[in-house]
């Protein structure tokens, strides 16, 4: 088995903004994911094509377009304005789920958010 770790660091202090791994055994992917505020556990399975695209989005150099495309409800913690990625602590996250990052920009860090 093969792993792959494609946790991004957070800007501010090094510690991963978040947690990204791929598992590659055969032809199946198993993807873990532990976001801002939310996560998938012990992981799930997903097509190589959805692997292509996490590891096209999480390897340097980052583009925002790549991450959205991604399709993670936080986007790994990258704060597209500021164009970096961020830590739960550099977030500013507020019961509500959203969050703030360091630059003061809003953005949704929770799977069930809605602004409503």
């Amino acid at each position: 088995m093969r792993k792959e770790d494609l946790s991004p660091a957070c800007s501010v202090c090094g510690k991963p903004a978040s947690v990204i791994k791929l598992f590659h055994s055969g032809d199946e992917v198993r993807f873990v994911f532990k976001g801002i505020v939310g996560g998938n556990g012990s992981g799930n399975p997903i097509s190589q094509e959805r692997a292509a695209a996490l590891h096209d989005a999480f390897t340097p150099p980052y583009a925002a377009g790549r991450i959205a495309r991604a399709g993670l409800y936080d986007d790994g913690g990258f704060c597209t304005t500021c164009g970096r990625f961020y830590c739960y602590t550099h977030w500013n996250v507020s019961s509500s789920g959203g969050g703030r990052c360091p630059e003061g920009h809003f953005k949704s860090l929770d799977p069930h958010w809605s602004p409503d």
